[in-house]
């Protein structure tokens, strides 16, 4: 008996140390878009950093599909031992769940580490070829052609897509959405000349330097200073405010030393100032937060965007 309770001790024991000892082996880092998107714009320098931090090999995995919940699925599901983690937006987090069903609970699926990063706003970006030269001739041209002017987005539901279709509301026009798996596939159309107008991010802003895409309006609330040159869309006369953020989850009922290793390191690299620099030709800049404070982040967006849901009738048939 004695040999027993020995034999499990040690294992208690051993689990514990291994606990302490956090991380000792590569971290799978999910992200729900493909390269080229924002999300995988930021995740990629921000896994790099953690992982010098951390002294383990972070890994990014791009999981794209359904506005990032294929993605969140897999990171609810996986083993809550600190090895499988994942970004999560206020599109993966906040928004899809209030338009498909999914198989998770953002309430109650995932451990909240801390907010990463917040986006300034997005960009309303065309072909240089597209006749349109600001939002007013943009709606003009919707006016003369209804249903004829088509605008892409990286998802149905995203935040990008519902900004959109508050636009549409507010000017009095038909436009058509064509969804895309994440903005880098569709921003890669524009350039290709496949679609002429598509909501994106500021990550575009070397194809926009280069001539090769052009901006018409920002959603932020002020202009974005990478973009100092774009006016926002309330400049243009239409009250429109749309942004994101990025933050580190885990699945449900990661240990504590586990949650308070990771955050710490994570505000490190929110706080760098590299890392910064990076992320202000991204339109996005670092911010940190306790566990507790991404949750409630969440609940917050969760109130703003159902409502705006409600007054944009935006729905995904499935």
């Amino acid at each position: 008996m004695r040999t027993i309770v020995a034999f499990v001790l040690a294992l208690l024991s051993a689990g514990a140390m291994a606990q302490d000892r956090y991380p000792t082996r590569p971290i799978r880092l999910l992200i729900g878009f493909p390269p080229g998107a924002g999300m995988d714009a930021v995740a990629r320098p921000y896994a790099a950093k953690l992982g010098e931090l951390l002294g383990q090999p972070v890994v990014v995995e791009n999981r794209p599909g359904a506005g990032g919940a294929v993605s969140n699925a897999a990171i609810a599901h996986a083993p809550a031992d600190g090895y499988t983690l994942g970004f999560g937006s206020n599109g993966d987090m906040v928004i899809v769940p209030l338009l498909i069903k999914v198989d998770y609970d953002p309430a109650t699926s995932f451990t909240p580490i801390s907010l990463v990063s917040r986006e300034e706003g997005f960009v309303l970006l065309a072909h240089p070829t597209f006749a349109p030269r600001n939002l007013a001739e943009l709606v003009a041209l919707a006016k003369e052609k209804p249903g004829g002017v088509q605008f892409g987005s990286g998802g149905v539901g995203l935040p990008h897509h519902i900004a959109m279709e508050q636009f549409k509301r507010l000017a009095r026009i038909d436009m058509v959405h064509v969804p895309y798996k994440g903005a880098g596939p569709m921003t890669s159309d524009i350039v290709g000349g496949n679609l002429m107008l598509g909501i994106g991010n500021v990550t575009a802003l070397p194809l926009i330097r280069g001539g090769k895409l052009k901006a018409l309006a920002v959603t932020a609330s002020r202009r974005i200073p990478a973009l100092a040159e774009v006016p926002t869309f309330s400049e243009q006369g239409y009250a429109i405010e749309a942004s994101g953020w990025f933050g580190l989850i885990g699945p449900a009922g990661l240990p504590s030393v586990v949650v308070q290793t990771l955050a710490a390191a994570s505000r490190k690299v929110s706080e760098d100032a590299a890392f910064n620099e990076r992320l202000f030709g991204l339109g996005m800049r670092g911010e940190a937060t306790t566990s507790e404070g991404l949750a409630q982040l969440v609940r917050e967006d969760t109130a703003k965007w159902a409502k705006l849901i409600r007054d944009t009738g935006v729905r995904i048939d499935q």
